[in-house]
Order: C-alpha cells, then sequence, then structure tokens
C-alpha cells in the first residue's frame, strides 16, 4: 500500500514510518519540520523517506495524488502550546486536518487515519470510558480534536474511510523525544534531579500507551478490510495500563536509583483525569499486538536519558520543550506567529531543493567513466528517482511482487559532451522474453521508415545484388521495404518475440546481440553490407564502440551507415525527460555522434533534423570523409549554442520538476472537479512520465494500447492496467493523457469518437497542452 504520512518527522512519525516500512508499505512523508533542531541522538536516525516539506494548511490534492492511504499525524501536540496560542491551535488541529482530508479525498485516497486522542474525554472520572462514551475536552487541543473528529465524518463514503485512532497518553524514545509527557516528564526530572517533585496529589487517571504500540495500530489498521473501520473510533493502548499520576512516578523511582517522590505542600487534583477501555480495538483487529507496559517503558527512556547525559537544562531548555522551542523560532525570524515559515526561510529550503542536485548526486556522478570515450568522473544533470523497466509490463499474476527499482540518472562528459546514465540494467534483462516493442502498431513510424527506406533505394541504386542490414531490427518493420524491392536484407535484433515476428515475414533474422563479434562471423562468410541501418539503437548499447567497431568491420567501402537517434538539444530545449529510462544509455549531439564514429573509422558525411520521436536526427557516415555543407553547418550551431558546454544542460533538472510541479496540480485539480482520466499508450515514455509524476491507477485509471501483446498487463511501478483502445468509446473518461505524445497527431487522428463525444486530450510534452473539439 502506497501511504502518506503527515507530521511523520515529529515524535511518533519518526517511530511509526520505519514500521510501515517494514510492513512492506511504500511510505512518503509530508512535515513543515519545525522541530528539525531537536533531534534526540538515543532515540535512532531520522527516517529518510520521500519528503515534501509543507505545512499543512497549504497542501493541494496534487500533493496527495497515488496514495491509498493518509495518516494524518500533523498537529500542534501538547497543551501548553494550545493554551499559548488557541486560535492557531485551531487553525492547524481542525482547519489544518480538514482541508488535508478534503484534498486527500479529492485526490482519490481510499483511507483516511486520524490520530485523535483520548484528550477527547478530558474530565471523564474514574469510570472507564469506551469509544461510545462523552466527549468532554478541557483544553483547545483536546477541543481541536473533537470538532476533527465529527466534521471528518461527514466526509465518510463508500469510496472514502475515515478511521479515528483515540490514543492513550503517549510515552517513549524517539528520535524527535518529547518531554512534555508524562512518563517521559517523570523519568526526566528522576535522572537530572534525583526527585520527582508533584504538583497535584497524584490521583488523576491516565491512560498511556507505547509510541510503537501506536503505531502499530496505525499499521493494524492499514491490514484491517475498511468496512470494518469506516467511520469508527478506536481507543489506542491497553485497559490495564491506566495508571493514577502517583503510581507512575512511584514506577518511576523504583526504577532510577536515588530517585524519591515528593508533593507539594498546596498539591491538588489536576481537572484532567480519565480511565478509558481499550477492549474495542483488540475485538476488531486482533491483529494489534501492544508490546510494552510503563515499567519497560520507564526502563527504557531511563537508559536512552543516561546515554547522553541528559542535564536539567537541557531537559527544560527550549530544544526538547516545544513551546520554549517555538517561541525561539518566532524570536530568531525563522517562523511567524501562525506557526509558519517566513519567507527567507522558504526561499533559502526552495534554493536547496530546486535543482535537484545533491552532494550524492555529484559524487556519484564523478565516479562514473563516460560510456564512448572513457574519461573518468561525469558531471550531474539530472535525477528521475529509482525507476522501474520502462518496457518491464506486469503480468497480473505476479502485481503482488516487488519490482527491480533502478536510479535513473543523467550526467554530463566533460571530455566529449556526450550525455549518458550513471546507472543501466543488463540488455539480457531489458530485452528478453517479455521485450513487447513491436513498431508495426504506429502508423506514422511505418510511413516515416517507408519513406527512408525507398529514398535509399533510389539514392544508392540498392537492387538485387545488394545488402541492407539493420541493427535492432524489431518485427522487421523497416526492411520489409526492400524485400518488397526485390533487395536483399538482414535483421539483427537480440528481442526474441519481434524477431519471430520478423521471420513470420520472411524477413532473414538473426536473434543475437550485434558487435564485432556478429560482424566478423557474417564478413567471415563472404556477407558485406551496401546499408547498415541503425533506428534508435545506438544509444542502447552498453559497448558503443564495440557496436560502432562492428559496423565498420561489416559494412562495404564504399558502403554508408545510417543512424537515427533522438537529438540531446531537442530534449533539453522542449524537457523531454520521459525519453530518458534505462534502455537509452545516452543522448547524443551531433558532435558527440561525430566522435564516436570517426574513431572507429566511419566518417559523418551528412546529417537531418527530423520530427519523429520529438525531434531526432539521421546520420549518414563512410569510410571516406566528405562532409556536406548540413554537417558543417549544425556544427557550428551546436558551438554556437554551447552544447559542448555543461552549463547547456545544468538548469535541466530544475525545468523537469517546474514540469512535475504543474503537471501534477494539473491532474490533482482535475480529479478534484470529479473528472475521471485514462491515458493512451503504453509507451516506455509513459512508464517514465506515470512514474516520475506518481501516478497511479488511483490517478489514471487505466491505459490503452493497440499494441495487442500489451492490453491485458499492466504498466511497471505505477501497476496500472492496459486495455483495448475501444474502452475509451464505451467508458467514455472526461481526459486521456496521451503519453507517446511524440505521436500526438495519429493518436488524435484515430480517436475523432472520443473527442467528438467531448473528452479531452491532455499532452503532456512539451506544454501541457489540452485539446478538445
Amino acid at each position: 500500500m502506497r501511504v502518506l504520512v503527515t507530521g511523520h518527522r515529529g515524535y511518533i512519525g519518526t517511530v511509526l514510518t520505519p514500521m510501515l516500512e517494514a510492513a512492506g508499505h511504500e511510505v512518503a512523508g509530508i512535515d513543515s519540520d519545525l522541530y528539525e533542531r531537536c533531534t534526540f541522538a538515543p532515540g535512532g536516525e531520522m527516517p529518510q523517506v520521500p519528503t515534501l516539506l509543507k505545512d499543512i494548511r497549504e497542501i493541494t490534492p496534487s500533493d496527495l495524488l497515488g496514495f491509498d492511504a493518509v495518516l494524518h499525524l500533523a498537529a500542534l501536540s501538547n497543551d501548553p502550546l494550545g493554551d499559548f496560542r488557541p486560535q492557531t491551535t485551531f487553525d492547524i488541529n481542525y482547519e489544518g486536518t480538514m482541508h488535508v482530508a478534503r484534498a486527500a479525498k479529492a485526490a482519490g485516497v481510499e483511507r483516511f487515519v486520524f490520530s485523535s486522542s483520548c484528550s477527547n474525554y478530558g474530565a471523564g472520572g474514574a469510570d472507564f470510558i469506551d469509544e461510545t462514551g462523552a466527549f468532554n475536552p478541557v483544553t483547545p487541543y483536546g477541543e481541536s480534536k473533537v470538532k476533527s473528529e465529527l466534521a471528518l465524518a461527514e466526509l465518510a463514503d463508500d469510496s472514502f474511510c475515515p478511521t479515528f485512532l483515540r490514543s492513550a497518553t503517549a510515552y517513549g524514545v524517539s528520535p524527535r523525544i518529547r518531554f512534555d509527557l508524562v512518563l517521559n516528564n517523570l523519568v526526566a526530572w528522576a535522572v537530572t534531579t534525583g526527585n520527582i517533585h508533584m504538583k497535584s496529589d497524584g490521583t488523576p487517571w491516565r491512560p498511556i500507551t507505547h509510541i510503537e504500540d501506536i503505531s502499530r495500530a496505525f499499521c493494524a489498521t492499514l491490514e484491517t478490510p475498511a468496512e470494518k473501520i469506516r467511520n469508527e473510533a478506536f481507543n489506542v493502548g491497553v485497559t490495564e495500563h491506566n495508571y493514577q499520576i502517583r503510581e507512575l512516578a512511584e514506577i518511576v523511582a523504583s526504577v532510577v536509583p536515588g530517585c524519591e517522590v515528593t508533593f507539594a505542600d498546596d498539591a491538588g487534583p489536576d481537572k484532567r483525569s480519565y480511565r478509558v477501555n481499550c477492549d474495542k480495538i483488540q475485538r476488531v483487529m486482533p491483529h494489534f499486538k501492544p508490546q510494552w507496559d510503563a515499567r519497560k517503558g520507564a526502563e527504557s527512556l531511563y537508559a536512552a536519558y543516561k546515554a547522553v547525559d541528559l542535564t536539567l537544562e537541557e531537559f527544560e531548555g527550549p530544544r526538547y520543550q516545544r513551546i520554549g522551542h517555538i517561541k525561539k523560532l518566532i524570536a530568531e525570524g525563522i517562523i511567524d506567529t501562525s506557526l509558519q515559515h517566513t519567507e527567507t526561510v522558504r526561499a533559502a529550503r526552495k534554493a536547496e531543493t530546486v535543482e535537484g542536485i545533491t552532494p550524492e548526486f555529484t559524487a556519484d556522478a564523478a565516479k562514473v567513466s563516460c560510456i564512448s570515450c572513457h574519461h573518468a568522473g561525469l558531471m550531474p544533470v539530472l535525477d528521475l528517482g529509482l525507476m522501474p523497466r520502462s518496457d518491464g509490463l506486469l503480468d497480473k499474476t505476479i502485481l503482488d511482487r516487488r519490482e527491480s527499482l533502478v536510479p535513473l540518472r543523467l550526467g554530463y562528459c566533460p571530455e566529449c559532451a556526450l550525455v549518458q546514465l550513471l546507472e543501466t540494467r543488463p540488455p539480457e534483462e531489458m530485452f528478453g522474453e517479455d521485450y513487447l516493442y513491436f513498431s508495426s502498431f504506429s502508423e506514422d513510424l511505418l510511413k516515416h521508415s517507408r519513406e527512408n527506406a525507398l529514398d535509399l533505394i533510389e539514392k544508392r541504386g540498392l537492387g538485387s545484388g545488394s545488402l541492407v542490414a539493420e541493427i535492432a531490427s524489431n518485427d522487421g518493420y523497416m526492411l520489409q521495404n526492400f524485400k518488397e524491392k526485390g533487395v536483399p536484407v538482414l535483421g539483427i535484433d537480440p528481442a526474441a518475440q519481434p524477431a519471430k515476428a520478423a521471420k513470420e515475414k520472411g524477413i532473414d533474422t538473426i536473434n543475437d546481440f550485434f558487435g564485432t563479434r556478429l560482424a566478423k562471423q557474417l564478413t567471415a562468410e563472404g556477407r558485406h553490407a551496401d546499408v547498415i541501418i541503425a533506428n534508435n539503437v545506438v544509444a542502447h548499447v552498453a559497448d558503443q564502440n564495440d557496436l560502432v567497431a562492428g559496423m565498420a568491420e561489416l559494412l562495404a567501402e564504399d558502403g554508408i551507415v545510417s543512424v537515427e537517434f533522438p537529438y540531446v538539444r531537442d530534449l533539453i530545449d522542449f524537457i523531454e525527460f520521459d525519453t530518458i529510462y534505462h534502455e537509452h544509455l545516452c543522448y547524443f549531439s551531433v558532435g558527440s555522434a561525430q566522435t564516436l564514429f570517426a574513431r572507429h573509422g566511419l566518417y559523418l558525411n551528412d546529417v537531418r533534423r527530423l520530427p519523429i520521436h520529438g525531434g531526432s536526427l539521421r546520420l549518414t557516415f563512410g569510410k571516406t570523409e566528405q562532409p556536406s555543407d548540413a554537417v558543417k553547418a549544425i556544427l557550428a550551431e551546436e558551438a554556437e549554442l554551447g552544447l559542448d558546454s555543461y552549463a547547456y544542460y545544468e538548469s535541466f533538472g530544475a525545468r523537469v520538476r517546474d514540469f512535475r510541479e504543474k503537471a501534477r496540480a494539473l491532474i490533482g485539480g482535475l480529479k478534484a472537479e470529479g473528472k475521471r482520466i485514462a491515458a493512451y499508450g503504453a509507451a516506455a515514455k509513459g512508464t517514465i512520465m506515470l512514474n516520475f509524476l506518481d501516478l497511479n491507477s488511483r490517478s489514471i485509471e487505466y491505459a490503452v494500447d493497440r499494441n495487442v501483446h500489451k492490453q491485458g498487463k499492466y504498466m511497471p511501478g505505477v501497476r496500472v492496467p492496459i486495455d483495448d483502445p475501444q474502452r475509451l468509446k464505451d467508458d467514455k473518461p472526461d481526459y486521456v493523457v496521451i503519453l507517446p505524445w511524440n505521436f500526438r497527431d495519429e493518436i488524435i487522428r484515430q480517436q475523432q469518437d472520443f473527442l467528438a463525444s467531448g473528452g479531452k486530450f491532455v499532452v503532456p510534452i512539451p506544454n501541457l497542452e489540452i485539446i478538445d473539439r
């Protein structure tokens, strides 16, 4: 389950988050991180999950797209803070909560688990109170929780399941320790002064629960069917763990050596007193198994405090006292009186994250050698995060398995100017038995390829005595044009299924990877190619030097090599980040391609810019150097634009992140309006687009694709189901995102009925365009 935790960097959140991960959930967090300066070392490491630093009062539906559940912890969570600014407490704890809940519902989140409190019962007396007991809050904090519960209940319906966990008073060690909680506080007094001085008579009752057990309750809620917990409240704790405050003091005194309990002369009862029955959660969620009690908790706290030699000054100082810390942040201009970060702090935070180039990314890039010239040390360009195999479509039978995720990061070689990936996957994994890309399903690609083939036949005078070899020949979509005209052909492709399809068309095809090994085998058989075609393959091969050397080996002395690949200039200029995936190891400029081929005696003699695939190059190489005017002109253009310098690429990451923010805002806004959204084209670029935008089947209901081999499967990572395009006519979603935007015109031509019925297309690249009739 994909789970978002608000307040994940707080007292409970830092304990809950790793517990959720250990249970197999995919976890992210939202937190304004007011207490980032308050980390308590004995509590352990701060959890590292994808984090949005944001105040809950500013959350939008786009922030919550794709999540199955929101666990809402974020709040001002102690009584002194509530009393300090009661209106701010309501603004955050009630208005903020409802703001998050409405955004979650609009974004299609199914479960909303609200961290409520037994403070709702307030002055409940000595009798046990269960979930049917009357609310009687006596503080702004308790009042805000009660009001939130009542309002959240009104949002419940078949698609939105709010659940209320009324936790007993928490205790326990955390990376973000709180000393204002009764057991934590008593142990701290005992350790730092040797005395627990009671200002009340110690008779009030209080249920207490360890933060790990509170976290277990949240985990148990996620594992419980929604119909059992929809609009239900649960007291979180153990019925037997209701204590009078003086009992807790005596437990602490027995744990901390040399400690004694004393009472103030005027000690009287605390008006907050309640005993809570926690049997319901055990009945409904028998898998919820609390593991702590007061004595075990006191012993753990004592050990943690001693580990850092906790002093009275630290214990009572602003680092660990919530209200003292908040007052200090206001005085220093870090937050304002509404407890939001000031504009100066926000600007500094944004500057730290906007480029997305971390010191770790820079260090990792420096360890990588160039795939072409082998220069040691790349420069960082773009980090797209962890990605699945872009063409690794999933069968329904394996949806419960975890996918292999590999970082997708782009770097720049300062030596030969080649833009390339830092990491990739084994070719056998990417182009194996389940590789289902078939070029013949695209009408525009077939037309483009046929025009290219006929042009080559005419200009090169190809006939029955010629040989055209194609590397990465797929299902024979290109070579069939030569065969039709009586020109002998040879296809070479490592992917079994497309190669089989080509053979069934009568295309002579070798199912293998191409390089010097295979080239020498072919020339030993007396085969030399008059034309070698390598469209959208050079960038796919890890050993590019072996690939190009193989071309030089197989090519006849007067032959040509014709290659096509996306142009890095268009990639950068039009933010075409979704053409970056593990199969594409690098992204060429004319200059970087010329350098690679010249290394093996193949000279660039002609160049054409093509509109296909969002902007491509067709380069022609031969064994004799005869550069055309077009070659000279485009090389001069690249030099003037600076394609051979890092400066051309270094702002790319910020522009891609800006696109992500706008695209998610668009989809979030449509979802908030109740619009249904599907996608067209389960292409590799679609995998990257949806995974980077974090849009799964909760946001994009399904995708359609003409490729029958893909229908019935699921897109990698996001698990969006793939269907026949006919579904758009039958189902009539409001919007369809065209994922293979490079074939937008073809798709729009095919789907005129969808437009005529009132549907609209979203074309993401380059301008987030909406197309209607």
